[in-house]
């Protein structure tokens, strides 16, 4: 049982950890056309991989890791387990109450014109942003996961 959860957990790391950076490059080069149609392609298309990948494999690692750091003493067993619930957790607040409601503006902007207009573009800066952030915090897990320091 051991070994599927840790499976599962290792599926469900690469899905959201493939899908958060991928998203930041797909939007980024969709919005380099300049294309209004592209770019409403883009958002969309990265509002449901954020849904189908990146909620999903986020929701499958904590509850996976969640099972296997019993395996270690539980979640107050040692730092890098605390260490990654952090990271995550930050990395998800971003995403839930920054990204996702921007992303959301950004489609309701691009329904209702045919051009991209200057509060879309200012709020993709904010989006590139506080995007990079929430990507680089759950890196480190990577290595706490693999090493598992204390």
């Amino acid at each position: 049982m051991a070994s599927n959860l840790k499976l599962i957990h290792l599926v469900c790391a690469c899905l959201f950890l493939g899908n958060v950076i991928v998203s930041g490059i797909w939007a980024l080069l969709a919005e380099r056309t300049r294309n209004h149609a592209i770019i409403q392609f883009s958002n969309r298309m990265v509002l449901i991989t954020d849904v189908l990948f990146t909620l999903l494999g986020s929701l499958g690692v904590v509850w996976t890791g969640h099972g296997m750091a019993e395996n270690f003493g539980g979640v107050e067993g040692h730092p890098w387990i605390q260490w990654s619930y952090a990271l995550l957790s930050f990395s998800g607040l971003i995403w839930l109450f920054v990204l996702v409601p921007i992303q959301l503006k950004q489609r309701a902007l691009l329904r209702h014109t045919d051009t991209v207009c200057p509060a879309y573009w200012r709020l993709s800066r904010i989006w590139q942003i506080a995007g990079a952030i929430a990507t680089l915090l759950p890196l480190p897990i990577v290595y706490l996961m693999v090493n598992k320091t204390s």
